[in-house]
């Protein structure tokens, strides 16, 4: 279908040489089916290194469906449910998006460290190898746990990606760009992840299945041959038709979030660094810590929160969750609420009371759920085999014979690994290893149990 377009559009292609940046193991090809055949990057590389070939190109509609689960709401004390918004690219649109992501993340690793805010934002950068959000949480909770005093602040945005203001968003691409206009290529991927188009997943296969068997559909590469294509989108694309929101599935989306938000990491950074605090975000969850000197009973947090609310203010379209806004002292080794009543920090997946650090009780009970969803597979088959079945992938997947695989990890190695991480240098008490010590026996003390 590729053909296609590029026979309406027509182009000049003149093939470049690999650039050194491109670590071809990142783009791997994906087993899902969409309007293009599946390719390997080594087909495609030169053209997507063509600028000239990608400011012509003609993108393919985004696929797109929704997932709808219950989220437990802590300060409403009731389930509530969430939609999550999928939006996936087609074969070859999800090269370049991975391309144009990876190069405007070296422009803005580039504009951060000229503005002095290259710590701030951890989630979605290529320069920061090696580190994972056990990194991010341990520093965080290393600078609280150093403090005689603090007061802590953390926040995350409403619909952030869902609300991104287009003309804002084109205005810092072109800053970390250093450019007047966006280039022509730059300016074709930024007007087909802004203003982009899509087919519902589902009135896609429901179309199919009148036409073809289940098999043939199965068995198929791609959804449609190219006249079949032309006839279906006519009457079922749909359009984002407003002027702001991006969808947060593209390689290019997550960059993008953190350049949007340059004014406001800078201005912040610059007011926590005066009070010799702390300031970091990941993605759209953020964290402030600042250093109290004298009696927390008295302290005047509200000025921070103005600061905050004022620079959020001069950013369009961003805004705060007030149910996920946690306000939080920390003294004499023990996070409390304003009330001083005893609780615990929540980041980044980890548990801090004050002493002690666990992984968040919530990734817990999500792992044994899992886990023994698993086993009751298990013994169902095993009683309909009448031998031992399906073993090896639990325990492949959720307990610590699964974990030395080179090149592959589970919950427990990950565990072992925030221990690993977090026992380095540590004025904590840390307990993860402690939290998954009897997953074994749990597990087996469940197997060939009737349900």
């Amino acid at each position: 279908m590729q053909g296609f377009f590029d026979r309406v559009i027509g182009y000049d292609y003149i093939p470049l040489l690999a650039l050194p940046n491109m670590n071809k193991k990142k783009y791997r090809i994906k087993g899902y089916k969409h309007l293009d055949n599946k390719k390997s990057i080594d087909k495609v590389k030169s053209k997507i290194q063509n600028p000239r070939w990608v400011a012509k190109h003609g993108f393919y509609p985004f696929m797109h469906f929704e997932i709808k689960f219950q989220k437990y709401s802590r300060k409403e004390k009731q389930p509530k449910e969430k939609v999550r918004k999928i939006f996936y690219a087609s074969h070859i649109d999800s090269f370049i998006y991975k391309y144009y992501g990876d190069k405007l993340n070296d422009h803005y690793n580039s504009v951060v460290n000229e503005l002095g805010i290259n710590e701030v934002a951890t989630a979605y950068r290529n320069n920061l190898s090696g580190k994972s959000n056990i990194n991010f949480a341990k520093e965080v909770i290393d600078f609280i746990k150093v403090q005689k005093s603090a007061y802590i602040f953390v926040a995350d945005f409403t619909n952030f990606f869902d609300t991104l203001d287009h003309r804002y968003l084109k205005e810092k691409i072109r800053y970390v760009l250093k450019k007047d206009t966006l280039p022509d290529d730059y300016y074709n991927v930024f007007k087909n992840i802004t203003r982009f188009s899509y087919f519902i997943k589902d009135t896609i296969e429901e179309e199919l299945k009148t036409k073809y068997t289940e098999n043939e559909i199965k068995n198929s590469y791609k959804y449609f041959t190219e006249e079949e294509f032309r006839a279906f989108k006519h009457k079922n694309i749909y359009k984002n038709s407003k002027s702001y929101g991006i969808p947060q599935g593209a390689g290019i989306s997550s960059v993008c979030s953190n350049i949007y938000l340059l004014d406001f990491d800078e201005k912040i950074q610059k007011y926590v660094k005066e009070q010799k605090g702390l300031y970091r975000r990941y993605c759209d969850d953020l964290i402030i810590v600042i250093p109290i000197e004298g009696d927390v009973q008295d302290y005047n947090y509200q000025i921070h929160q103005k600061v905050v609310d004022d620079i959020k203010e001069q950013i369009p379209n961003l805004e705060i969750q007030p149910e996920k806004t946690g306000n939080y002292f920390y003294a004499n080794n023990q996070i409390t609420d304003l009330a001083f009543n005893k609780t615990k920090l929540d980041y980044l997946g980890f548990s801090f009371n004050g002493k002690e650090v666990r992984i968040r009780e919530k990734s817990m009970f999500k792992y044994y759920t899992r886990t023994y969803r698993k086993v009751r597979i298990c013994n169902r088959k095993s009683k309909e085999f009448g031998r031992k079945s399906y073993r090896r992938e639990l325990y492949k997947n959720y307990s610590h014979l699964g974990k030395s695989k080179k090149g592959h990890g589970n919950f427990i190695s990950y565990a072992e690994r925030a221990q690993k991480i977090f026992d380095e240098d540590s004025n904590t008490i840390n307990l993860m290893e402690t939290q998954v010590k009897k997953h074994w026996k749990n597990i087996q003390s469940r197997l060939d149990k009737p349900e």
